[in-house]
């Protein structure tokens, strides 16, 4: 077999990130492979980039699953389709690593890992607290999974394939992040793995990997001699090498918070982290961070520019059986004809996230303050109870795979 291999997946946007991660373990590795797949179109990169292109040669039903699933659900249930591919190449051990990890020390760690197990998994966190003190709530741990997907580490062999094949399979119509169901991306499904291979499972407290927003509150970084970087564990003062660091939710543009949505874990409070911050900065901008992080989404439209919407995927999961449409974004398959005939398309050019202006935001925050003052006067009328019997009912109603009445029944299952 080869040798070993990184990999790391992205959109066009994040494509500073993932170059970032690629200039720093080159630093550490420089003679270890690394391959970045992109989960997007290629078009408006530069020809010097070096992507690995979407090819149905070995991501089948690739176009399906990225129209009825949104950026991150697309980029994350094609990461096994990327190992299988790895393995076909021959190589014997492969990282998988988040765009946005950044890489301080060797890998050489992980892959010892492998030696004796197929499989290396981080939980979000080490360390039982009675008194739990982490950002992320214990509950949406629950939700998300116990063990975080921005790293793994898998081996070419017999468990390790029957763990891949498993993954591609649930992957291809079950990545959605879906509370109702259970569902976290790829990520939740690994819960299982400790459990289906006990003995070939790898779920290791070296807290130098993977540290992140959601396990700050159980380790430190100190800055040693020469600039090398370590984390502390500050419940037992253990020591370990800074491997890598997973910077989710960071902004750039903020540099002085560690997690956009989380601002109490800032660089006031945590100054360490100042210099590896600021190293990581750079490496962004200097890997074209302004450009990149200004480019659309490529399968947020149909081929003709007409926005795609939440409820356009969801229709999809629902109806892909009976709507077998190779490519759902071309324009007049019979799935775009069911949209249209029942007036669900937008009438949007546009690809982007959102397709609201500043005065559309403004009319939408109208549009929810009546519909609050709406629901009020409801339950003045009609009395709690009945009010608690319509909140029951529209929580079913609310979820876009219920929608289904907006179809008519001729145009359901063709």
């Amino acid at each position: 077999m080869k040798k070993n291999a990184v990999f790391t997946i992205c959109a066009r946007n994040y494509l500073a990130q993932a170059l970032a991660l690629k200039t720093s373990l080159k630093r550490s590795e420089p003679n270890l492979d690394f391959y970045l797949f992109i989960s997007d179109s290629t078009d408006e990169l530069p020809n010097d980039i070096d992507v690995v292109p979407l090819d149905e040669t070995w991501i089948p039903d690739w176009r399906s699953m990225a129209f009825k699933y949104n950026v991150i659900e697309f980029s994350t249930s094609i990461k096994p389709f990327f190992f299988k591919k790895l393995f076909g190449e021959g190589y014997s051990k492969v990282i998988y690593l988040d765009p946005d990890t950044y890489i301080t020390s060797s890998l050489q760690v992980i892959f010892d890992f492998l030696v004796d197990k197929s499989i290396v998994l981080t939980p979000h966190y080490c360390n039982v607290q009675t008194n739990y003190k982490g950002s992320i709530t214990e509950e949406e741990i629950l939700f998300v999974g116990i063990y975080n997907l921005g790293f793994a580490a898998i081996k070419n062999n017999l468990v390790g394939n029957k763990i891949i094949d498993w993954w591609m399979n649930r992957l291809t119509d079950k990545c959605y992040a879906d509370k109702y169901d259970a569902l976290h991306v790829d990520q939740k499904w690994m819960d299982f793995i400790p459990a289906f291979f006990p003995t070939e499972t790898m779920i290791t407290h070296h807290m130098g990997i993977n540290p992140a927003i959601w396990n700050l509150h159980e380790r430190e970084l100190i800055v040693g001699a020469e600039g090398i970087y370590y984390i502390r564990n500050i419940e037992t003062d253990e020591l370990f090498p800074l491997i890598f660091f997973h910077f989710s939710g960071f902004d750039p543009f903020n540099p002085t918070l560690i997690n956009r949505r989380h601002p109490e874990y800032n660089t006031d409070i945590y100054p360490s982290y100042l210099p590896l911050f600021q190293q990581y900065i750079d490496d962004i901008y200097k890997n074209g961070y302004n450009s990149y992080s200004k480019l659309s989404y490529s399968f947020n439209s149909f081929d003709d520019g007409e926005n795609i919407i939440p409820l356009h995927r969801r229709m999809l999961r629902i109806y892909e059986q009976d709507y077998q449409v190779k490519n759902p974004f071309e324009i007049g398959n019979i799935f775009h004809q069911m949209l249209k005939k029942n007036k669900l398309l937008t009438g949007i050019k546009s690809n982007s996230f959102s397709t609201f202006s500043a005065s559309s935001k403004k009319s939408k925050g109208i549009f929810e303050r009546s519909i609050i003052k709406g629901l009020n006067l409801i339950k003045v009328i009609v009395g709690i109870r009945y009010y608690a019997s319509l909140l029951n009912f529209l929580s079913i109603y609310v979820r876009y795979e219920n929608q289904m009445f907006l179809i008519k029944r001729d145009d359901k299952g063709k």
